[in-house]
């Protein structure tokens, strides 16, 4: 990592997003409830800019809906009785009035992971890119227990890899305004084998896997007799290592569309700082794909309440991967901790070697606020300004 309060640091910060210092911000569109129209939406991004704010990512692909219209996705349902005036869509709006306060824009968009809802169009038109877990079911309890369990998108599929790889290019063609991609979900839902909660067990990832190893499978009963082949072969390892592969391939084929078609553009992805367990449980192998230069920065989400732990995840981290640039992801906000807390955080990250801050999220740090973080923040980050 750099170091924020280095001038190399700056340097680099300048060159990626024209700021010295990176504060930024993971924002769920009207999740202030006061963006309905063109006007609010000005407001919000104007409390945005007074608290120094000059990066946000922006969710624009989530729970298998898009917050901009275009015929390859369903238009978020969220959305659909907002007006934005001149602007055709929400996206449209935040990316044009972003940029009119200097405010940076990524869009923020979950990979492989789409909601909880099945009826919308990803769900009902394509049962087949759907993934499996080991019970057969689409439903994956490990995450989203509340909602009946989360729905994925299998990243085996080649239908899901290009329809997510043609729909990125699509939001970064329609927004040349926009400084990038933030991938999040970029992974399998958490699985663990021995608790009956593995995923993968789709036709194309089991036939693949399946001919790399030499093995058969019944095919009636593919996945049961794969499911117990896995212990009795000591497969383990390599199941995870062959998923592991397609989400490393899909952030590859990401990087080179955005580089053949977007030259310029930044790819970033949201982390775990527990890289070992991102990797058994997730199927995410993050040092590969920043030593293979595949992402121009990350945004590790490290949620914790202490000042040390935040220190020492960051340390860790680097320890492990070496140069990056890193913004660090805070959950302060949402934790509803006090200003001082977030204080310590902040410092915690400087000291750790971080090059920014992120917040998770806009709506626990400014709409539904605990303390009153965003005088704090202008204070360290902007300049009090008024429109």
């Amino acid at each position: 990592m750099n170091y924020s309060t280095g001038a190399d640091a700056a340097q680099n910060n300048e060159e990626l997003f024209g700021c010295s210092k990176i504060l930024g911000v993971w924002h769920r569109p009207n999740s202030s409830g006061r963006e309905t129209n063109l006007e609010q939406l000005c407001r919000v991004l104007d409390e945005f800019e007074e608290a120094g704010i000059n990066l946000v990512f922006l969710e624009t692909f989530y729970h298998g809906m898009s917050t901009y219209k275009t015929e390859l996705v369903e238009y978020h349902n969220r959305l659909f009785d907002f007006d934005y005036g001149e602007y055709r869509d929400y996206l449209s709006a935040f990316v044009a009035e972003a940029d009119k306060r200097g405010i940076n824009v990524c869009a923020w968009v979950q990979d492989f992971y789409i909601g909880f809802r099945d009826y919308i169009r990803l769900v009902v038109e394509h049962p087949d890119r759907l993934l499996i877990d080991q019970s057969g079911s689409i439903r994956h309890m490990t995450e989203g227990q509340d909602f009946g369990g989360y729905i994925f998108m299998d990243p085996a599929n080649p239908e899901v890899k290009e329809f997510l790889i043609r729909l990125y290019d699509d939001i970064l063609t329609r927004f040349p305004k926009l400084k990038g991609l933030n991938l999040d979900y970029i992974r399998y839902p958490i699985s663990i084998y021995e608790d009956g909660t593995d995923t993968g067990y789709t036709e194309i990832c089991m036939r693949e896997f399946a001919e790399k190893q030499g093995i058969a499978l019944d095919g009636e009963n593919a996945r049961q007799t794969l499911v117990s082949m896995l212990k009795e072969e000591e497969l383990l390892d390599a199941w995870t290592e062959h998923k592991a592969g397609y989400i490393t391939d899909f952030v590859e084929s990401v990087r080179n569309m955005v580089d053949e078609k977007h030259p310029g553009k930044l790819l970033s992805t949201a982390i775990f700082s527990e890289l070992e367990q991102a990797y058994k449980m997730k199927k995410q192998s993050i040092k590969v794909w920043l030593d293979r230069g595949y992402v121009d920065f990350v945004t590790p989400m490290i949620y914790f309440y202490e000042a040390e732990q935040i220190y020492t995840a960051l340390k860790k981290l680097d320890g492990e991967c070496g140069h990056f640039t890193c913004f660090t992801g805070l959950y302060t906000t949402y934790h509803k901790q006090t200003v001082g807390a977030l204080e310590e955080h902040i410092q915690a990250s400087y000291d750790a070697g971080a090059d920014g801050i992120v917040l998770f999220d806009a709506a626990k740090t400014f709409f539904d606020a605990a303390d009153d973080y965003k005088s704090f923040l202008a204070k360290k980050f902007g300049k009090e300004k008024t429109r």
